[in-house]
């Protein structure tokens, strides 16, 4: 379920002119979980988005991962997400884990489990510091969530 949600998040979003021509491959980064990565080389094999060819790549921590525009990350704590976070802030990355407080750290989307079913966060402010439009099919279908900081407004 969680790679036909990124590959989901990949048809409903639109990156920044500059985030690459339109025969440029969108690249999908996986960090942490071999399963995912797997299901979703074959979810989009063969498939293009927006005139653009698909693209799974698995990454390390340390890798270039302001050249991936979904970065889907598993296995962090609180800590580590906020220095994945920062290491891509402002940069045309669709951000998405399963760690808890993902989307309230400043991560662009979160996966967690309600009722039984997986479902998504989405945190509107960080996919605009990201140059991202999603699409309000999207937004309709995810809880929205604030930054922490601004969480009381």
């Amino acid at each position: 379920m969680k790679a036909a949600y990124l590959y989901n998040f990949v048809k409903f979003s639109e990156w920044p002119a500059d985030a690459g021509a339109p025969d440029i491959p969108l690249t999908l980064c996986v960090l942490g979980d071999d399963a995912v990565q797997i299901q979703l080389e074959q979810a989009v094999k063969g498939h293009k988005v927006g005139g653009h060819p698909l693209n799974v790549i698995r990454i390390s921590i340390d890798g270039a991962l302001r050249s991936c525009h979904i970065l889907y990350v598993t296995g962090l704590d609180r800590r580590r997400s906020m220095q994945l976070i920062a290491l891509v802030k402002d940069a045309p990355v669709f951000t998405v884990s399963d760690f808890d407080a993902f989307a309230t750290l400043g991560g662009v989307s979160q996966l967690f489990v309600e009722n039984g079913k997986l479902r998504f966060a989405i945190n509107p402010a960080s996919a605009q510091r990201a140059r991202l439009r999603l699409s309000s099919k999207l937004l309709a279908l995810a809880k929205l969530v604030k930054d922490e900081n601004d969480a009381s407004q």
